[in-house]
């Protein structure tokens, strides 16, 4: 899901990470926090005020050497909006990018000390974290923004599980043999599963009777290994006041609708599907 982003000139910090063996996989971080006062064209400007913006960033990063260079790029993609630069000039480059209006209105920009606490400010937050087990290591990207004036915020969240056997990320595609079928299957889940009630009620008209869902771009995998849970965003199929949708999709229950691959086999275990 693409982010909105602020209009920013900031040198982002790579702080020195702990020291790695070859084979651990371990994580480091990439942060940093400033200030910015934008103030618009005063015959443009979108809401008649002058106001502050705010960015920070707080990033869980892999050892290197545990993954594979195409699982890195997507990592980085989903946290920057950039793969082929380096990580250093990724992050230099999304806290550059345009601000929401900036192809619109004019805007000065200038860094200050601090926002004080009573002044009014657009901000945007981005931070990753990963939680790991002896096999998958899961990444967590979340962000939440706010244009001021705005009715109302943004957020968002992405997962990106990497195999630490192999260094790759996982896809749906390496789950389940035919994602024509799983869309089908995650329509069923929202309305026959009493764990995806939530969903159901808040569904868009035009997804209650739906034969299929669009296909989802995010999902994570279970910490019990016990199924698959696949995310909707804002406005997706739901309004936003019913946020995020995580549809739970039980293992044993999927493989009666869709398919499973070999690797979804090894990977949740027996008893995970009817031969």
């Amino acid at each position: 899901m693409k982010r909105l982003t602020l209009c920013l000139a900031l040198a982002a910090t790579l702080l020195a990470g702990c020291k790695h063996e070859a084979k651990e996989f371990s994580t480091r971080t990439l942060d940093g926090v400033q200030c910015y006062r934008i103030t618009f064209d005063q015959e443009r400007e979108p809401w008649g005020l002058d106001f502050d913006t705010k960015v920070s960033y707080s990033i869980a990063w892999p050892d290197e050497s545990t993954v594979k260079p195409a699982a890195l790029r997507e990592l980085q993609y989903l946290y920057f909006m950039d793969s082929t630069s380096t990580l250093d000039e990724a992050a230099h480059n999304w806290l550059a990018k345009s601000f929401f209006y900036e192809d619109e209105f004019q805007c000065e920009k200038k860094a200050v000390d601090s926002i004080d606490e009573s002044s009014d400010f657009s901000y945007m937050h981005l931070e990753g974290t990963c939680r790991e087990d002896s096999a998958l290591a899961t990444f967590l990207i979340s962000t939440e923004s706010f244009i001021y004036g705005a009715a109302h915020g943004m957020y968002s969240l992405e997962y990106l599980t990497i195999d630490k056997e192999s260094g790759n990320a996982i896809h749906l595609t390496d789950l389940v043999t035919d994602t024509n079928l799983l869309c089908e299957a995650i329509a069923h889940a929202i309305q026959d599963l009493e764990v995806n009630t939530e969903t159901c009620e808040c569904l868009f008209d035009e997804f209650r009777d739906a034969e299929r869902m669009p296909l989802p771009q995010n999902f994570t995998i279970d910490s019990a290994r016990n199924g698959i849970i696949v995310l909707y965003g804002l406005y997706e199929i739901t309004p936003y006041a019913c946020g995020i949708q995580s549809v739970v999709l039980p293992i044993f229950w999927l493989s009666k609708h869709v398919p499973l691959t070999p690797y979804a086999k090894r990977l949740f275990g027996p008893g995970c599907s009817i031969e």
